[in-house]
């Protein structure tokens, strides 16, 4: 014999499995997943650019730095009166005009201007 709060419970029938809710809700769960993945990679690829940009930017930052240095020595370099003070300390004077002689280019070579 059965005991009566058995029969309370139980059903004469079984649940009904809806293997479409389930296939649903599975669909539903794989599909969030995918989209926090492209999320999260999509946001990686973002920090990974910024900091490709950040270096970028540094590089740059230096390289002018560079250019800034190296025009500031071309032109100490190329100054007239340092370049005069050099050559009268080396016994260099200015050329006078009945010493200098012009070349004409040979034939077939071209002129530089």
């Amino acid at each position: 014999m059965k005991p009566r709060v058995y029969r309370l419970f139980r059903t004469s029938t079984a649940a009904p499995r809806s293997r479409r809710t389930i296939t649903v809700m599975t669909l539903v769960v794989v599909i969030a997943t995918a989209l926090a993945v492209q999320r999260v990679r999509a946001r990686h690829a973002v920090v990974r650019l910024g900091y490709q940009l950040s270096l970028a930017n540094e590089e740059v930052r230096q390289l002018r730095e560079a250019e800034r240095r190296l025009e500031l020595e071309r032109a100490t370099l190329t100054n007239p009166a340092r370049i005069h003070t050099l050559a009268a300390a080396m016994g260099m004077a200015p050329a006078t005009a009945d010493v200098i002689r012009l070349v004409r280019p040979a034939a077939g070579v071209a002129a530089v201007p």
